[in-house]
This record gives structure tokens, C-alpha cells and sequence, in this order.
């Protein structure tokens, strides 16, 4: 990739420029730069694909298959991070494997729901009747996909950046609004969850699913952990850096328990809503 498609930033989270900071060498491929804030510790790719690229040959449906194969033959990394999608009493699953349709329906109130890198639109179809089903996707390609999905339910898909689709739409219109594997690939986070406080009405829920940071996989596998996917992983939240992030962008979390994010799961899952 030549020096015209690479966009610098700063710290997503407190916005300190971290130039003159050592790479984080531990992890850090060699062509991507992987920064700790030298402020407040936040762990993220400091040097990203411009808006093409992560449109184009960066898209979900490009990266996917690559990484799925090479995360299958991490057998024990699987087996430790299967221990965090359930807790078993003998027989008996506790705390099964989540989905984002089936937690919307619990806790958001019938109308209109957005997915926010709904890709070809998989988890609206299986959102109940009582939810009108959008999305916004950067890749053109998967958006036409789920664009013939939701279109019978009176729904839409923008293709657009998240941090930018979700301020075009009115301020209050989502009963719910999800993002499953998204924020981590957001060169925006900060104004993609502001977006999200302006779409989602004051009653409304906002689902966020991201890698773990924090979790002892990443401690005990290292540059081998499954979270780590460069370039398009362009940020990693722990607990603390995530329900920072979405306190100063104006959300309060409704949901966030233990068993959100568990140490041995490579992911965490953190319910919220308007403040």
C-alpha cells in the first residue's frame, strides 16, 4: 500500500498524537503501527487504510475467509475462548452464545432498528416483525445484498461509513440499534458512537460487540490472538476504554455485568443508551 492511501491518526479516545510514542512492538505486524497511547493507554493503529481501501479490498467479505482459516488452526485458542461464551452448572448452559436479533427483541421497543455494518444484511432478516429493518455497510457490493432483504419490509440500506451515515439520520429514530463487530473496525469510533446517541431515541438501545483487549487470550497467545486482524482491526477496547468511550460520546450503559466480559472470552458485549 503506497504513503497516499495511509491516513494518520491520533488517539481515538483522548486525541493525544502519538508520533514521537515507540510502536507497540509486542504485537505490531511491522507494516501497520500499532500505538499505547502515551496518554491514556488506549491500544490502536495508529497509520490506516484511507476510506477506498477500507471500502474495497479491505471490506468484511475480503478479510473474513483469510482469517477464519488462519484462526482454525489456533485449536487451543479456540478452546479457551469457547469457555467465555457459556458457563455450565453439570449438564445445564448457563449463559448461552448471543445474538444481536434475539437481544433486540428482549430490550427494544417495536420500530425501526439499525445495523451499523449490517455486511449482507443476515441479522436484520432475522430481526422479529415488529422491527423495521436499516443498515448502513461500507461495501457497495454486500449493501445490494441487504438492500433486497429489508426493502420488503419497508426498511433501507445506506452505503456509507458508520461514523458519517449515522448523523444523516433524524435525531431520535432507532428503537435499537446494533453493532456487532464494528466498532473495532471504525476509523471513527468517537464519532460513530456520537452518532449513535443522536439516532437512537431516548428510551432506545444501543448493542455493542467487540474484541476483548483485556482478555487473558490475548495475554497468553500474544501476536498470535485471534483479535488482533491488520489493518482492519484499527481499534482494542478493554472494559475500562470502552465505557469511557461511550460516556464521553454522551451514552450511559444500561448493561455491562462479569459476565459481559468475561477474562477467558475473547469478546465483550456492552448494552446502552441515551444519557
Amino acid at each position: 500500500m503506497n504513503a497516499q492511501s495511509v491516513v494518520h491518526r491520533v488517539c481515538p479516545l483522548c486525541r493525544q498524537d502519538n508520533r514521537a510514542t515507540p510502536v507497540f512492538s509486542a504485537y505490531s505486524p511491522g507494516e501497520w503501527d500499532l500505538k499505547c497511547c502515551a496518554g491514556c493507554g488506549f491500544v490502536y493503529l495508529e497509520s490506516i487504510p484511507d476510506y477506498s481501501a477500507t471500502a474495497d479490498t479491505l471490506a468484511w467479505d475480503h478479510t473474513f475467509i483469510a482469517w477464519h482459516e488462519a484462526r482454525d488452526k489456533a485449536a487451543a485458542q479456540q478452546m479457551l475462548s469457547k469457555m467465555g461464551r457459556g458457563i455450565r452448572h453439570g449438564t445445564h448452559l448457563v449463559r448461552k452464545r448471543r445474538r444481536m436479533d434475539q437481544m433486540i427483541a428482549e430490550l427494544a421497543a417495536p420500530g425501526p432498528v439499525l445495523d451499523v455494518g449490517c455486511g449482507k444484511g443476515s441479522q436484520l432478516a432475522r430481526l422479529p416483525a415488529q422491527y423495521i429493518p436499516y443498515g448502513i455497510e461500507i461495501s457497495a457490493g454486500q449493501a445490494k445484498f441487504a438492500q433486497d432483504l429489508v426493502a420488503q419490509r419497508g426498511g433501507a440500506i445506506m452505503v456509507q461509513p458508520g461514523a458519517t451515515g449515522l448523523r444523516q439520520f433524524p435525531a431520535g429514530f432507532f428503537t435499537g440499534i446494533m453493532m456487532r463487530s464494528y466498532l473495532e473496525h471504525e476509523s471513527q469510533p468517537r464519532e460513530a458512537l456520537e452518532g449513535a446517541a443522536h439516532a437512537l431515541a431516548p428510551d432506545g438501545v444501543l448493542i455493542i460487540k467487540v474484541p476483548n483487549y483485556g482478555s487473558v487470550n490475548r495475554r497468553v497467545f500474544g501476536r498470535r490472538w485471534c483479535g488482533f486482524r491488520f489493518p482492519d482491526h484499527m481499534n482494542y477496547f478493554t472494559p475500562d476504554t470502552l465505557v469511557r468511550l461511550c460516556a464521553e460520546c454522551g451514552l450511559a450503559v444500561r448493561s455491562f455485568s462479569w459476565l459481559d466480559r468475561l477474562p477467558t472470552s475473547d469478546n465483550m458485549w456492552l448494552v446502552a443508551g441515551r444519557a
